[in-house]
């Protein structure tokens, strides 16, 4: 007999093999190349939506009155949730704020803390949330919001921030053990007078 198989043998096994495994091979076969074309569908559809985010937002920026808020809404409904929205509602807040409409500022760094889809952007808004509410004599609340703040690059911001809330409070001691943190996390090369000034001005407090 030979050691071979016929040809009836090996066509005979070979519908065997594919009764037993015909059904589930053309499934596999099914979804990866749905999966294929579903991935391709979903990069084109990102690629889509982060042209029509960057568009939107261009034209916020340059749009002013009326038209902004339009495109502000639009941007809110068509892309929440991404940075393009938390860049519109950080543009809101400070314009909120130059207008002394402080009640507005402080509701769109809450909802761009809210919706940052990055910690990064969300430690900004915090630190600018801080900022109004230190400026509007609420302090604690103000220390609650910097607390929550984790990332590395914010060390030296929040520690001073925390240094001028002491300070307002007469808390000198406090306030220049802030300043001091704040120096210590300063990047190299990185140069702010203004914060030296502030810790220099305090160090008397810690020979009282």
């Amino acid at each position: 007999m030979s050691d071979y198989l016929t040809d009836e043998e090996q066509v005979a096994k070979l519908k065997a093999w594919w009764d037993d495994n015909g059904t589930s091979l053309v499934v596999v076969l099914i979804l990866s190349i749905g999966g294929w074309f579903g991935w391709q569908w979903y990069d084109d559809y990102r690629t889509e939506q982060i042209e029509t985010a960057s568009l939107l937002y261009e034209e916020f920026l340059a749009s002013e009155g009326e038209d902004r808020g339009r495109l502000a809404a639009s941007i809110d409904e068509q892309i929440p949730a991404t940075s393009y929205q938390v860049f519109t509602l950080l543009h809101r807040a400070h314009t909120a704020a130059e207008e002394a409409d402080f009640a507005t500022t402080e509701a769109l760094l809450r909802q761009a803390v809210e919706v940052a889809p990055d910690a990064k952007l969300a430690d900004l808004a915090r630190l600018r949330l801080a900022r109004v509410l230190q400026q509007g004599d609420r302090s604690d609340e103000a220390l609650a919001v910097l607390g929550n703040i984790r990332g590395e690059g914010f060390r030296s911001h929040v520690a001073e921030l925390t240094g001028d809330i002491h300070l307002t409070r007469g808390e000198k001691v406090l306030a220049h053990e802030a300043y001091s943190a704040a120096l210590v996390e300063l990047s190299e090369g990185e140069a702010r007078p203004m914060l030296e000034m502030k810790a220099a001005d305090t160090a008397s407090a810690n020979d009282a």
